[in-house]
């Protein structure tokens, strides 16, 4: 989706604002597409499967500007109308246009008079008659949630998977599923990690020379810095010259358990875009590192990012290769041994859904179990080239249980000179930043 959107405004002459308007829209829609859903099914008078694909979309970005950007009637109706016409969405006579602009207008007037937004910090008296917002609720006329189906009632209230919802209730509290839900469902903070070369201070001033507001959330171990002026990323001050490098501050955390040595040798496998790389490279003690993923294009993302931040090739710094890898991890082979080894597993992204925003939409119970298994394949891929004494880092961007205790504790029982040194599971929103695990193995013997 990031793709798609990217390469269309590529193509256009927005403004900065209308670029960040059009960009809210497009991923809020995503992201609360089960709450819009059921609001659509409902001010429908008609199946929603029944009506055409464009109209469908028309009316979940007209719900969503009412709803959750608390957009004017007259704009979320108005605006929207005006915008999908100008597609020319259905073929045939100008009639049946005209006939599906009509239900498109008549749906969204029908939901603004429904709509009410409570004040911000106060809750409903009549809960299931209610879907949550940024800071508040929205109060909806006549509409209600299910009664008897609790995780359908919230999938649908705070726009998750019912599956999911489901799972989470057996582990959670109602508090935490609370937070859980509405980290999900906001706009996900930028941060920038910062070389360890850099002056942190001269860094925050180049930013306020160039009107961009940023707090330094983390020190002089992992210089990292929240943007809270919305820029694009190649517009920040340091940019080409290689200062910084997009990477959440739990991702930051998690990778930097992997202990410091000297000498080291290091294998990353799944190392595209090379944020985690790039924190380990930048701290130093690498001698050489072999960057792995398993195609062209994000193998070619590794090396742009790395030439860019300039963290290897010169003197006293790593030699860096980038190699492609079998997408079964069960044929990788190299002809040696590592004395640490990264791998940071492809996952269901359950710990930064703000980030991955139609990942929930993919959530289901096989999908889990068929990440489980190339999870599985990539650590035994680690083990047999992890040389004695050395570390493997397992991390992902998951809070999901298969994908990460269970998984490391089944790799440790059919290894017996593999042992935990330490784990860690980061739920969303605490410490700041995405959700996330980590756990450090080490092999027996030096």
């Amino acid at each position: 989706m990031e793709e798609l959107l990217g390469t269309y405004l590529s193509d256009t002459h927005l403004a900065g604002s209308d670029r960040g308007f059009l960009t809210e829209i497009c991923y809020g829609a995503v992201r609360h597409r089960n709450t819009l859903r059921a609001l659509a099914e409902f001010f429908l008078s008609r199946p929603l499967k029944d009506t055409h694909r464009s109209l469908r979309a028309a009316i979940a970005v007209g719900l969503y500007q009412r709803i959750y950007l608390q957009t004017p009637p007259h704009a979320a109706v108005g605006e929207t109308v005006a915008a999908w016409r100008t597609l020319d969405p259905i073929p045939g006579p100008r009639e049946q246009t005209d006939g599906a602009a009509g239900l498109l207008n008549a749906v969204l007037r029908r939901a603004c008079e429904s709509i009410t937004h409570l004040p911000e910090g106060e809750e409903p008296t009549e809960p299931l008659s209610c879907v949550r917002i940024a800071r508040g609720w929205a109060k909806i006329d006549e509409f209600l949630l299910p009664k008897d189906h609790r995780a359908e009632a919230l999938g649908i209230q705070y726009s998750h998977p019912t599956e999911m919802v489901r799972l989470w209730l057996e582990r959670y509290d109602d508090a935490t599923l609370r937070r859980l839900f509405d980290r999900d469902n906001e706009t996900p903070p930028l941060y920038l990690a910062l070389r360890r070369d850099r002056d942190p201070d001269a860094f925050l001033r180049m930013l306020r020379i160039a009107e961009i507001e940023a707090i330094q959330v983390e020190g002089k171990e992992l210089p990292t810095f929240r943007v809270l002026t919305p820029t694009p990323i190649e517009r920040i001050p340091g940019f080409a010259s290689g200062d910084f490098w997009v990477q959440d501050i739990t991702a930051r955390r998690l990778v930097n358990l992997l202990p410091k040595r000297t000498g080291v040798s290091l294998l990353d496998l799944c190392s595209a875009p090379g944020g985690k790389l790039a924190t380990i490279l930048d701290r130093g003690g690498i001698a050489e590192a072999f960057a792995c993923d398993v195609s062209e294009a994000k193998l070619r993302l590794i090396a742009e990012n790395l030439q860019r931040l300039r963290l290897h090739g010169e003197p006293g710094q790593a030699d860096v290769h980038v190699a492609d890898i079998p997408r079964e991890s069960e044929r990788l082979r190299f002809n040696r041994k590592f004395d640490q080894i990264l791998v940071d597993a492809p996952c269901s992204n359950t710990g930064v859904l703000n980030r991955r925003h139609e990942a929930r939409w993919r959530f289901l119970p096989e999908e889990v179990r068929s990440l489980t298994r190339i999870q599985h394949a990539l650590i035994e891929a680690g083990i047999r080239h992890l040389a004695p004494g050395g570390d493997l880092l397992y991390t992902t961007c998951s809070i999901e249980p298969a994908e990460n205790a269970d998984t490391i504790f089944e790799i440790l029982g059919r290894h017996t000179d593999i042992h935990l040194v330490e784990q860690t599971e980061v739920l969303p929103g605490e410490g700041e930043g995405d959700g996330g695990y980590a756990a450090l193995l080490r092999r027996d013997g030096w």
